[in-house]
Parts: structure tokens; sequence; C-alpha cells
């Protein structure tokens, strides 16, 4: 088939949804590395100091059974899924595959240690901690739409007996539309980012160890609402509008931008306790504050923006591949 002879609707179309979606696989796999590195300069940095009472090995101790266990059997169950699907409509696609293992790998690094250990002495190592659950995993999670591979890796009984029924539970089925809904994703998204900076809770969360683990769950859930109702895969009118997701990211971000810069520019020290375990590192109380806001300030927003430009891209890519309507035509013809 010559050059001219490929432009058909059917050939136009496919390139229009293919491109871009590399590109996008491409950016978010770069902030995700970005991400990482900058975790990892920061870590490097509060080890190499070498301050206090806390040693090196230290840092690796700690370890308990659970997230382990947990990540094998969710990489197990999904990459069942993934070979399952793998004959029907050309499978899950590797991009998406990709996402969702950065996504499971982000989840089980961020509650092991040295993260999770150094989260427990300064306060800024636990924003990046929290930025990681609430924001990067749910973000490759989301995009990267595991609930075909889910759905098709559980044992057929489940499915029948366990799944099914829960689906069409009219109960669960309104308290779901009220969780991915845009106001409550949203709102429960800024709830989570808000709450657990409340000095009494997040002293909380540094001496209790299951208010810790409490407080990552809800990050982790209340982000993956949020983000999946800004990558839904599904077309109009069952997912919700794109200006309304931009209204939803417009939201988050100045959420972000607000609590981050309270945290990093006011002069009161918010969080005691890690006012003083900060210290065991040579890291003075201000700093890890600062250190802990601008985090939240620049880290989450940027997410929050990246998201949109994600939302904006599949708008546009949308509009294009919608059929165009007799007074758009007779538009186009004038002009030409």
């Amino acid at each position: 088939m010559s050059p001219i002879e490929d432009t058909g609707p059917g050939i136009l179309q496919r390139r229009l949804a293919g491109f871009g979606q590399r590109q996008i696989v491409t950016l978010v796999v770069l902030f995700f590395i970005g991400d990482w590195l900058g975790a990892g300069v920061a870590i490097y940095f509060a080890v190499a100091s070498k301050h206090g009472q806390v040693f090196q090995e230290d840092l690796f101790s700690g370890w308990v059974w659970w997230p382990v266990v947990l990540t094998v059997l969710v990489v197990l169950w999904y990459g069942r899924g993934v070979r399952r699907l793998a004959g029907e409509t050309g499978g899950v696609s590797a991009a998406n595959q990709v996402l969702i293992y950065l996504g499971i790998f982000t989840c089980f690094a961020a509650v092991v240690p040295p993260i999770d250990a150094l989260a427990g002495n300064l306060y800024f190592i636990h924003q990046i901690q929290h930025m990681l659950l609430h924001m990067v995993a749910p973000l490759l999670l989301a995009l990267g739409a595991p609930l075909a591979p889910l759905i098709a890796g559980l044992p057929s009984p489940l499915r029948r007996g366990f799944l099914k029924p829960l689906v069409r539970n009219k109960t669960l089925r309104r308290i779901w539309k009220a969780l991915v809904h845009p106001l409550g994703a949203s709102l429960l998204f800024v709830l989570a980012l808000y709450f657990w900076q409340i000095p009494h809770f997040m002293d909380l969360i540094a001496l209790h160890d299951s208010v810790d683990e409490f407080a990552h769950m809800s990050m982790l859930i209340t982000g993956l609402f949020f983000w999946w109702m800004l990558f839904d895969p599904r077309a109009t009118p069952n997912a919700v509008s794109y200006p309304t997701r931009l209204a939803a990211v417009t939201l988050a971000m100045f959420a972000c931008i607000l609590l981050g810069a309270y945290i990093a520019l006011t002069h009161r020290e918010l969080y005691p306790v890690y006012g003083q375990l900060s210290r065991a590192w040579g890291v003075g109380p201000h700093l890890d504050q600062t250190l802990g806001g601008l985090i939240t300030w620049i880290d989450g927003s940027m997410t929050v923006v990246i998201g949109g430009l994600i939302v904006f891209h599949r708008w546009v890519r949308d509009e294009s591949l919608r059929p165009l309507s007799k007074r758009q035509r007779a538009v186009r013809l004038k002009i030409a």
C-alpha cells in the first residue's frame, strides 16, 4: 500500500490515538526517575552526614514481612491477568505494564528501609515518603489502567462468587460512584494531604507504627481514587468531563502550594517530636521542616501539573478523533 493510500479514517484514528502515548510514557518515566534521584540524593546526604547516635547499618533494619508478601502477590496477580489477556484484542500494552510495575515498585520502596527507617527520624524524608504514596505511585498505577488485568487475574471462583456480587450490589455501587466523583475524590485527596500534616497527628505518626501504616494506607487509597478519576479511560458520559478533571487538577495543585508554602515559610516549630528526632542526624528542626514544606510545595504541585498535562493531551486527542458536525464541515468548506 502506498503512503497516499495509507490514509483511511481507521488508520488515521489509530495513528492519532497512538501519537503522544509514547511521549506520555516517556515523560512519566523521566519524572519517575527524577523523583527517585531526588529522593536518593536527600537520603544520601542524610546518611553521609554521620551525625548523632544513629548508625548507617540501622537504616536497613526494621524489615517486616507484609510489604514483601503483599508486593509479590500483587505482581503475580497482575502478571497472571496480563498473560490471560494476551490473546484478546492485543492484550495489555508494554507501556501500561511498565507503568504498573513502576507504581508497584514505588509503593514497595516507600514503605521499607531505608526510606521508612529515615522517615521515622527526619520530617522531610517522611514528606518524600508521603509524596511517593499519595502522588507518584497512584499516578503510575491509575495511568497504567490495571483493572482489566486484575479482574482477569482472579481465579474463576473468586470472579463468579465474590467479585460479581460486589459489582452488582447497589449500595457498593453508590459508594464507588461517590468515591470517584470529581468532588468526592478531590476532597478526599486534599483532606488526606492536610489531615496528616496537623501537628498532633504527625507526631502520632512519628511515635506509633500502627498510626503510620494507617496514614500511608489512607493516602494511597485516596490517591488512587483521585488519579483514577483523572485518567478514567471510559468515554463520556460515563467518565468525568475534561474541564471538570482540569478543575480538580487546579484544586489539588493550589492545595499543595498553600500547604507546602505554609510549612516551609512559617517561623513556628510545627512538629516538636520530629524536632527532637532530627537533631540526632545533625539536622536542625527549622531546616528539616523547611525542606519538608518545599517537597510538598514543589514536588507535590509538579506531580499534579504533570497529571493535568496528561489530561489535557487526552482531551485534545479525543477532540481530534471526534467526527465533525455538519456545522463544522460547513465552516471548513467556507474557509477552504
